[in-house]
């Protein structure tokens, strides 16, 4: 799997992580502010996943570079 591919995973994980914060979790036992935390976590990990592979890919200048024009 490329890094593209786990970068779509992890946007559509956070997409339905978000959409899950709107749900009401009172019914379940938790607090609105537990869900929220326990989703804010969830996107942050998200972020620091994606920054490392970018990282390990590109090294700490990639986070930088200008990007190559897209090939058609």
């Amino acid at each position: 799997m490329n890094a593209n591919a786990i970068h779509n995973i992890l946007n559509l994980i956070g997409l339905i992580i978000g959409a899950l914060v709107t749900f009401d979790w009172a019914g379940l036992g938790l607090s609105p502010t537990t869900a929220a935390l326990v989703a804010g976590w969830v996107l942050i990990a998200d972020k620091v996943i994606k920054l490392a592979m970018n990282i390990v890919r590109d090294g700490i200048g990639g986070l930088f570079k200008v990007q190559p024009p897209v090939q058609s």
